[in-house]
């Protein structure tokens, strides 16, 4: 139970620091508590890089998904505001964009 304690302590001081002003929040104190949240949630150092690739992909989506539209629509929407962006999130996440419609498209 103390173990738990700790890391619930470490866990919470990790995100104190990322609820610093914009200012304050430098990308070392970001790398910091995300580092502290995966420590915390006991995400294996392999898994670590495909959950916070599903992470960004989820954030950059996350603006863009609702009303009832699909995975498709919200990146071609995503496309239409940041191609970059769209371009990163198919490279980041295998299941998004044109790799996730060729794959849908070939279950028909």
């Amino acid at each position: 139970m103390n173990a738990n304690r700790a890391r619930t302590r470490h866990l919470n001081s990790g995100v104190r620091e990322a609820r610093q002003p914009r200012d304050a929040a430098t990308a070392e104190r970001v790398i910091a508590a995300i580092t502290a949240l995966l420590d915390a949630a006991g995400v294996e150092p392999e898994l670590r890089a495909e959950v916070l690739g599903g992470a960004f992909v989820t954030e950059a989506v996350r603006p863009y998904w609702g009303s009832g539209r699909s995975a498709e629509e919200a990146h071609a929407l995503l496309r239409h505001a940041d191609s970059e962006m769209a371009d990163a999130v198919e490279a980041a996440g295998p299941g998004t964009g044109a790799a996730g419609r060729k794959r849908d498209h070939s279950r028909d």
